[in-house]
């Protein structure tokens, strides 16, 4: 038999001759010594889905430094030494349109590449004829593992010269016949002693495949092939598409299956910017017009914006760029377009991204219905699908039939809301430019929100339910629950993950009565008098049994009062459960039922109203009496050393302080910091709910950072500091060996170092609404903040000039009088 590389006798010439008797053997070659097997293999190749090839231009790549941790994840589980994942031969990485799949799929490419782990690479392409099917996928995967392993191109070769037909028979026999039988019979015959073995294929872009029963086909192709061989792993990439999802969730792909989400990664954002930085670098210092450029540009606003409106996809952030780097106009001025500060150019900045957003939502069936959907989430941000199908009329789950084609750029939520994916995509369908036939009029979209809810609520309101609303006593009914003396429901314990059946009652009605208070004249009326009931209720409740309870007043001032848009509360400390957080309140319903009215937390629509009627009810006099004795709840907890002691010992002990100095000048304790050291050099351990973590220790300085960027709303008391004193003593092998912890012992009270800070911000807003109140001006007088204020000095400072001023002020007062 000759070889392959032989070359063909010129004189060899079998046209239009005939051969008879003896045995013949025939090779068929062609021009350049290769087997008609290869060549017919060679005719089949899409050379374009290679990761590699030189007709894509300028593939997708990831940038230096990101992806890092993914690419890591699918390295690792193709060399297996995840023994969790060693199960699980197929690796799906989905993610929305533009997460960057196709960029972390040809990184993880050339890794394995260079690492001798990659086998073969398929990328699909819709706009590519040459990739946008099946037929080529498995003459392009055998191809290239004959490059990589040359003893599998005889034997496939002469597979294919035993079927010429191959190429068109099933995806199924294709892969058994190309790739499972010939990489077998390769492998059988390696020495045992090699370390690595190629095992990897990657096939990106499974949903741009032209054919939802080739998409299906080819992953049931690829389960077959992985119950016949261990020698394979598949690194499958795409977009959520529900009919994958359903073909991925079947029994039998579930046990064989690895997941990744690229829209769950909590790294994109960083990544994200880690890009974003490098690119305006690159712009900054070889830009032909850097000289231009203001300083600084971009701003660190502009990069937070870019950001989050990239929401984790990086299509849209490395749209922005190739924008702005056009090398015909100025980079900033191209920026400026972008954040619509200036004209835009003739070439738009989304052209890219336009065209995706079209392609994806014209597959959509009932477009007409899709849009209006769609309408929903890009005016009001995440919103749940019932609330759509019944403002639409639509029948139950038709919200999420109708989006299917829809699950790359728009997903629904564990609670049922219908969220985008993309931050850009409301700026799309609101912009006619960009649009086309898919714009919304998202002005007129809200007008007929408004219209159908009027229309629909009108058919909940009947004329028993508003002669029940009529005469329904909300005084007498709020009357025993807002005071501790009630029998049953004093003294009891707010639960806000199971709310009493007297809250959940108050919520649905007033929601309800808000919900229809503009349908009619009389339903307004309703409305207007019972939340003027509530209002007198408390008010009276709060005159008779907390006339001089500090914690009562702060509570209504907080949750009625300080909310008004007149106060300017900062955002980020209107949404703290204060009532969930100070247990010593011992306050019972009364507490519960403010915090449920007019707790931010749920955001009830009439807390708006019951706080303008509270401030008609309430002359001035007495809301700054009110305000009054709030400040002075907020005073005594912050200068409550007591409370503060223990950590105060052993914090100043480190620091070198005077106790005697620091009672003689309570306000000058950061000038008797030493330094060096300073406390910001003091290692002190973060305990959560009196459990210790030996991760958590850290510097003083990192526990300001870190509890500066806790969520308000999380509970105070679940976090302890404790200085590095205690921690020691907690770890002496004598304590270790006996199992004890730190914990809170009866009787106790927790560390509240969120509350504190908490408190410590608000002060300053409540102190200039306070009229003249004898004891808070003795405790302002006192000047005696505990020792945990050195923890936040600017904090405190800005709480002391409040003081200060509330002081001047009452002064001001007296000497005017």
């Amino acid at each position: 038999m000759m070889q392959p590389d032989t070359p063909v006798p010129s004189q060899l010439n079998l046209s239009h001759s005939i051969v008879t008797g003896g045995t013949f053997n025939q090779h068929n070659y062609i021009r350049g010594g290769v087997r008609p097997g290869y060549a017919r293999l060679l005719e089949n190749v899409a050379t374009a889905a290679l990761h590699d090839s030189v007709h894509v231009v300028d593939p997708p790549k990831c940038y230096p430094n990101t992806r890092v941790a993914i690419i890591q994840n699918a390295i690792d589980w193709t060399l297996g030494t995840n023994k969790e994942l060693s199960g699980k031969p197929i690796l799906w990485m989905k993610g929305g349109a533009g997460a960057g799949k196709s960029a972390i799929a040809r990184s993880v490419a050339e890794r394995c590449s260079d690492e001798g782990l990659l086998l073969g690479t398929f990328f699909f392409r819709a706009a590519d004829p040459t990739r946008n099917h099946v037929k080529s996928l498995v003459a392009t995967l055998s191809y290239q593992i004959s490059i990589i392993l040359p003893e599998f191109r005889d034997m496939v070769t002469s597979f294919i010269e035993d079927d010429m037909l191959i190429f068109d028979r099933s995806i199924q026999t294709q892969f058994s016949t190309l790739v499972i039988r010939p990489l077998s019979m390769v492998l059988a015959n390696r020495a045992a002693a090699s370390t690595v073995t190629p095992r990897l294929i990657i096939i990106d872009g499974l949903d741009e495949c032209n054919s939802i029963e080739s998409q299906r086909d080819l992953l049931f192709a690829l389960q077959e092939v992985t119950n016949t061989t261990t020698h394979i792993r598949f690194l499958v990439c795409s977009r959520p598409e529900s009919h994958l999802n359903s073909a991925f969730s079947l029994p039998h792909m579930v046990t064989i299956l690895h997941n990744i989400f690229l829209d769950d990664d909590y790294t994109a954002a960083e990544d994200i910017r880690v890009y974003l930085g490098g690119k305006f670098k690159q712009i900054t210092e070889g830009h032909v017009f850097k000289h231009t450029l203001p300083d600084p540009w971009p701003t660190p606003e502009m990069v937070d914006t870019l950001v989050h409106k990239s929401s984790g996809q990086f299509i849209y952030a490395a749209t922005i760029i190739r924008y702005v780097d056009s090398p015909r106009h100025r980079p900033d001025q191209r920026l400026n377009a972008i954040f619509k500060l200036r004209p835009p150019f003739k070439d738009l900045p989304f052209t890219e991204l336009n065209a995706l957003y079209r392609l994806i939502i014209s597959k959509a069936e009932e477009l007409p219905t899709v849009l209006d959907i769609l309408a929903f989430p890009a005016l009001y941000g995440d919103y749940p699908l019932r609330d759509i199908e019944a403002i639409l009329q639509l029948e139950p789950g038709s919200v999420e039939v109708l989006l299917a084609d829809l699950y790359s750029i728009v997903t629904i939520g564990d609670y049922g809301d219908v969220k985008f994916l993309h931050k850009s995509l409301p700026d799309f369908l609101a912009e006619p430019q960009r649009a086309g036939d898919l714009y919304q009029d998202l002005s007129r979209a809200l007008l007929s929100h408004v219209s159908r809810l009027i229309s629909l609520f009108s058919n909940y309101v009947s004329s028993d339910i508003l002669q029940a609303s009529q005469q329904f006593a909300t005084f007498e009914f709020f009357r025993p629950l807002l005071t501790c003396d009630h029998p049953e429901l004093g003294n009891q314990t707010s639960s806000m993950s199971h709310p009493k059946p007297h809250n959940r009652f108050i919520q649905c009605y007033f929601r309800y009565l808000y919900g229809i208070k503009d349908v009619s004249e009389s339903t307004r009326l309703v409305y207007w008098e019972q939340m003027q009931q509530y209002c007198e209720c408390v008010l009276a409740m709060l005159d008779d049994n907390w006339s001089s309870n500090w914690n009562a007043h702060f509570l209504y001032m907080y949750y009625h009062l300080l909310h008004d848009p007149q106060y300017l509360l900062p955002w980020k400390l209107q949404f703290a459960n204060i009532y969930a957080d100070l247990g010593d309140m011992q306050l019972g319903t009364f507490g519960d039922i403010l915090f449920y009215v007019g707790g931010a937390r749920f955001h009830p629509s009439y807390s708006d109203d019951i706080t303008k009627i509270f401030h008609d009810l309430l002359g001035d006099i007495k809301k700054e009496a009110i305000f009054a004795m709030s400040a002075s709840f907020c005073l005594s907890f912050l200068c409550n050393e007591r409370r503060a002691s223990q950590d105060a010992c052993s914090t100043y002990g480190i620091a070198g302080h005077d106790q005697r100095k620091k009672r003689e000048h309570p306000w000058h304790w950061r000038q008797m910091v030493p330094r060096p050291p300073s406390l910001g050099n003091q290692l002190a351990p973060i305990t959560f709910q009196g459990h210790w973590s030996s991760d958590d220790i850290c510097k003083l300085t990192s526990i300001r950072k870190a509890l500066r960027n806790c969520r308000l709303n999380d509970r105070y008391k679940s976090i302890q500091v404790t200085t590095i004193h205690e921690y020691l003593q907690v770890q002496t092998p004598q304590v270790r060996n006996t199992g004890q912890a730190m914990s809170i012992k009866p009787g106790e009270q927790p560390q509240r170092w969120l509350l504190y800070m908490f408190l410590l911000d608000l002060l300053p807003h409540i102190l200039p609404l306070s009229g003249r109140y004898e004891p808070l001006v003795t405790m302002c007088r006192k000047k005696c903040f505990s020792s945990r204020s050195q923890i936040w000095p600017k904090k405190s400072r800005r709480a002391r000039q409040a003081i200060d001023t509330y002081l001047r002020r009452m002064d001001l007062q007296e000497g005017g009088e």
